[in-house]
């Protein structure tokens, strides 16, 4: 009788022991599972999208406007670009001042030939014309020098209408110049009508080139400048 009992009880045993954990769902054993992230290898892991870095804000530029060799040209300019809300600086210095256009006739032989081309051209209207101190055998006779370059080719239509050849130069000398220094900053930029003519038609050959180091020397320019005052 004894093992009959034993026997019922190991039997109720395993029953509830193939119950408890062998015949539970596999939903059940798994819900208290907690799922962790996948190991992923360096190589595979995705790039990560790089961020957006502020942009430094665009540094301001220097430049230098001349040279200038006449100051109401240096305070028109300067006028200009104050109505462009920039602030421009003055500064002085020796350079090469161009002077003009020169109409010349070159290569005359001997002093009585000039002084016959001399006489003709001032019977033909042209009362300018003067023969240049000897350099050398031959002799030079200047026809004016012109500022407007329109004056220069009129009057070598007139010397060629005598049957004459004559010559185009640029003429500079060395002299007290005049220079113009502003920042500007991106997307701000120079306004157009400071690289035009001066007044009158007149060429002002102005250059615009990255400060030096003398654009260190220079003074801001008076508000006199906005009534066309000369720059003191």
């Amino acid at each position: 009788m004894r093992a009959i009992i034993a026997l019922l009880v190991l039997a109720n045993l395993a029953w509830f022991a193939w119950a408890r954990w062998v015949d539970q769902p596999a939903a059940d054993r798994l819900a208290g599972k907690v799922e962790a992230p996948r190991l992923v290898l360096a190589r595979e892991a995705p790039l990560a999208e790089p961020g957006v870095r502020p942009s430094a804000p665009p540094a301001a530029s220097c430049l230098s406007l001349g040279p200038f060799s006449d100051l109401t040209d240096a305070a028109r300019v300067s006028t200009l670009l104050r109505e462009n809300k920039l602030k421009p600086r003055q500064r002085a210095g020796e350079g090469a001042v161009w002077r003009g256009f020169w109409v010349s006739l070159e290569g005359i032989p001997d002093r009585a030939a000039a002084d016959g081309i001399i006489e003709r051209l001032r019977r033909f209207g042209i009362g300018d014309a003067y023969s240049m101190p000897d350099a050398g055998r031959q002799i030079t006779i200047s026809l004016g020098l012109f500022t407007e370059r329109q004056r220069a080719l009129q009057r070598m239509d007139e010397v060629r209408a005598l049957g004459l050849e004559p010559m185009l130069a640029a003429r500079e000398r060395s002299g007290t110049v005049y220079w113009i220094d502003v920042d500007v900053e991106p997307p701000a930029k120079l306004p157009a009508a400071v690289l035009q003519d001066g007044e009158g038609g007149r060429i002002l050959r102005l250059e615009v080139q990255p400060c030096n180091a003398e654009a260190g020397t220079s003074r801001p320019v008076p508000d006199l400048a906005r009534s066309n005052a000369l720059p003191g």
